[in-house]
């Protein structure tokens, strides 16, 4: 008689089976059976490089984010309970890893640009293109926002997920995902328009 699969077993819908097998793989890996490790290593890389090439330009910076994602994901196997497949787990650690290597490279941008000759620059990064036209550094308006806001206007409007996968990747219903966008946003255009009219008022008195 053929054995019947669990995953197709009446009654058992298959995304709680595969959470299940999720489980049981990562407590293998932590038992340390290194053919389970390997199983996870080849199951969560793609996934891993795939989220920090959408977050990362520079490939350097894609192959230190996905070490850095690689050990969060290991580090963090004791705590995973299947409530997301192990999948959407990782690449949410990923995405967490992606954003903090971006806000690094952005620091020290800005204190190169503080530091460096103009003419020593080669060229405009993709930093700098990215506020071209604004009265300052995008980064500067990014980094008065509450770390919350900051991540979910980085992942929406400038690696351009969709507010759901938004919300998958940082962990918080869409609804409050929505909610800090549209304060992000505010907060963003208030600071843009403040600068603005700093810069008007200045070009008057020196006309």
């Amino acid at each position: 008689m053929q054995r019947l699969h669990p995953a197709r077993a009446p009654g058992y819908p298959p995304a709680v089976m595969d959470r299940e097998a999720d489980v049981r793989l990562v407590r293998q890996v932590l038992d340390g059976d290194g053919r389970a490790e390997a199983e996870l290593l080849d199951r969560l890389l793609p996934h891993l490089r795939s989220v920090a090439r959408a977050t990362l330009a520079n490939p350097a910076d894609v192959d230190d984010a996905v070490q850095v994602a690689l050990m969060r994901v290991l580090e963090g196997l004791s705590g995973f309970r299947g409530d997301a497949s192990l999948v959407r787990w990782a690449r949410r650690v990923a995405a967490h890893a992606c954003l903090r290597q971006r806000e690094q490279n952005v620091r020290r941008l800005r204190l190169v640009e503080l530091g460096a000759d103009e003419d020593a620059m080669a060229g405009p990064t993709p930093e700098a293109r990215l506020g071209e036209g604004l009265p300052r550094h995008v980064a500067e308006y990014l980094e008065q926002l509450p770390a919350v806001q900051r991540e979910v206007l980085v992942l929406r409007h400038v690696l351009d997920h969709s507010v759901a996968e938004v919300a998958e990747l940082v962990g918080a219903p869409i609804d409050t995902v929505k909610s800090r966008l549209l304060y992000a946003r505010r907060a963003v255009r208030a600071l843009i328009r403040r600068d603005e009219a700093l810069a008007s008022q200045r070009g008057r008195a020196e006309a």
